[in-house]
């Protein structure tokens, strides 16, 4: 306890006032320790601020230090992710140029916003030039309706799918495969569209060709089937009088008049279906390319007036009312020149059997003379005429202008064919003037190689006209077919050659090798265990000396070429005609 002596107060006052002091003292020692008490709580409590703070303040250094590390992983990322952007707008440009498709983007307005290069090449223009070419000057005139249909279809579907067709910078039409897709924000608001296109001009052209080639080709097996029905009615025709009238020659009432009626049937049936094979051969020789021309010095007056005979005698066995008028409008001066005899025959026969075929009465003119440097013949009938619409097509082969089981006239469709051929061949031109109903006019018109004049003409002697004596003489014929045999065998019978016989190429050998005294043989190439190739090879190693004769039905030059360089003398061509073997053989013996 505090105690304070005051100087001038009295006991009672000392105690009262000891008392109070008393009082004073616990209440400040209550305030000290109060305050103490307050001093050390709040030390207490500013050490655990302290602590606090300290331990704040390290979690802050190490929030700080994580915020740190996140700051410099997502800089990292930012810059990661720029660096890819770049890339990714670097890749898509390229790949948008490296399209070989074209790639556009436009506004609501089709205003062009961007394109690739491919866009631009399409077109043929650079994009400056494009900038200043409207789209609506590019689009071919049929497809200007293009913009409307795609600003349709857009509006009612987002796509549009569609073909275009351009104007070019060369000039060409180019076809393009578009597909427009109309391209919205994240809003669903249209911001424009996006056009790819594709040049597939080359396809469409690949598209067509492939179209017209198969129906080239369903035309064309059409036509064949056409034709195989036309050929075996053509052949069936003609064989069915040889057969008939042979048969009827075995009658034993037959008459003199009716013998000769039959075999001049037989003979013109059997022509006809030589003219009709040979007609098939000469088209499989004009579509290997194995027809050649070949020039000698020929009388056009004389090959007029084969094919007029020829012309004469179909009329008058078909029994028509037509008259056939020839005009030699030509200077006998010039009338020898070099052509191909034969080949103008045939032309000119084709065009008189067409003239009479589709005549039913009238006339058959035939005129030719000397056109500038061409010689024109004429070949004019009024007959039923052709439409104009099927002038362009009778001269392709297998064509008819009615064909079909209700055609009204035969043949096979092949003769206007060759005669196209044969006369472009010769280096000429055929036209053809028509009218349905009225006639028609068919024109040759072939170079002019003058040869010579010729006064007189005289026809050539057949072998039936010649008296011949070979009776000193001996022939081998050498064929497998006993018919072929007898048939040749009978021809010589007349001419008192002997004829010895072989039915093989070992045979025939053997008789050379045996027998001297073969003057001629007559080799067939068509024959079992050694064809006659094989046995002309080894005759002419024998006997180089001995004359060989070719008979054969092969007609085209590369199987000519091989009979004649196998060591075969000559070549004739089945059916042998008398005439023509009999000329043969006197040419060797």
């Amino acid at each position: 306890m505090l105690c304070i002596s005051i100087p001038g107060l009295t006991p009672s006052l000392h105690l009262i006032y000891a008392f109070q002091n008393a009082e004073t003292t616990i209440i400040l020692s209550s305030l000290l320790a109060i305050t103490l008490s307050l001093l050390l709580f709040f030390i207490l409590r500013l050490r655990t601020l302290h602590s606090q703070n300290d331990e704040k303040e390290k979690e802050d250094r190490k929030v700080r230090r994580n915020l740190e590390i996140l700051n410099a992983e997502l800089q990292s990322q930012r810059d990661k992710v720029a660096r890819e952007l770049a890339d990714t707008d670097k890749l898509q440009g390229i790949l948008l140029e490296s399209a070989d498709d074209g790639i556009s983007f436009y506004d609501n307005d089709w205003n062009l916003v961007f394109a690739n290069s491919a866009f631009y090449s399409a077109v043929g223009l650079s994009r400056d030039e494009y900038d200043h070419k409207t789209a609506d000057n590019l689009i071919y005139p049929e497809d200007v309706d293009f913009p409307a249909r795609r600003t349709r279809a857009l509006k009612e579907n987002g796509v549009f799918h569609s073909e275009l067709r351009l104007h070019h910078r060369n000039g060409n039409i180019i076809t393009l495969e578009t597909r427009t897709v109309q391209i919205r924000n994240a809003a669903g608001e249209a911001i424009g569209s996006v056009t790819i296109s594709r040049d597939i001009s080359r396809i469409k052209q690949i598209h067509e060709e492939l179209i017209r080639a198969k129906e080239d080709a369903e035309a064309s097996n059409r036509l064949k089937t056409s034709f195989l029905a036309n050929i075996s009615h053509e052949i069936r025709t003609p064989l069915n009088s040889v057969v008939g009238f042979a048969n009827l020659l075995l009658s034993e009432n037959l008459g003199p008049d009716a013998r000769e009626e039959y075999i001049d049937h037989i003979n013109y049936n059997s022509e006809k279906l030589l003219q009709i094979i040979g007609d098939i051969i000469d088209l499989s020789r004009l579509e290997s390319s194995q027809i050649e021309i070949s020039y000698e010095e020929a009388s056009l007056a004389e090959i007029v007036r084969e094919v007029t005979d020829e012309t004469n005698r179909t009329i008058k066995r078909q029994e028509k009312p037509v008259i056939l008028n020839v005009r030699n409008e030509f200077d006998e001066l010039n009338d020898v020149v070099f052509t191909d005899r034969m080949w103008l025959k045939r032309v000119l026969n084709h065009l008189m059997d067409n003239a009479v075929k589709f005549t039913l009465e009238g006339s058959v003119d035939l005129s030719y003379r000397l056109e500038g440097s061409m010689i024109a013949f004429r070949v004019k009938d009024t007959g039923i005429g052709i439409n104009k619409e099927n002038l362009s097509t009778i001269f392709e082969e297998f064509r008819q202008e009615i064909s079909g089981h209700h055609r009204p006239f035969e043949g096979l469709g092949v003769g206007l064919t060759l005669v196209r051929e044969v006369v472009e061949r010769m280096g000429g031109q055929v036209t053809v003037v028509s009218e349905k109903g009225f006639g028609s006019e068919f024109g040759i018109l072939i170079p002019f190689r003058p040869a010579g004049t010729i006064k007189t003409k005289q026809k050539p002697d057949s072998g039936n006209s010649v008296i011949r004596d070979w009776s000193n003489k001996r022939c081998l014929i050498v064929d497998d077919n006993r018919d072929v045999l007898t048939y040749l065998k009978r021809i010589l019978l007349d001419t008192g050659i002997e004829v010895v016989t072989a039915r093989s190429g070992p045979e025939a050998l053997s008789i050379i090798s045996t027998d001297g005294r073969v003057d001629i043989v007559l080799l067939d190439m068509q024959m079992p265990e050694m064809n006659g190739i094989e046995v002309a090879r080894e005759l002419k190693k024998r006997k180089p000396a001995l004359p060989v004769v070719a008979q054969t039905a092969f007609v085209f030059e590369d199987d000519m070429d091989i009979v004649l360089q196998a060591g075969c003398d000559a070549c004739l061509i089945k059916p042998i005609r008398k005439e023509q073997l009999l000329a043969v053989i006197a040419g060797f013996i």
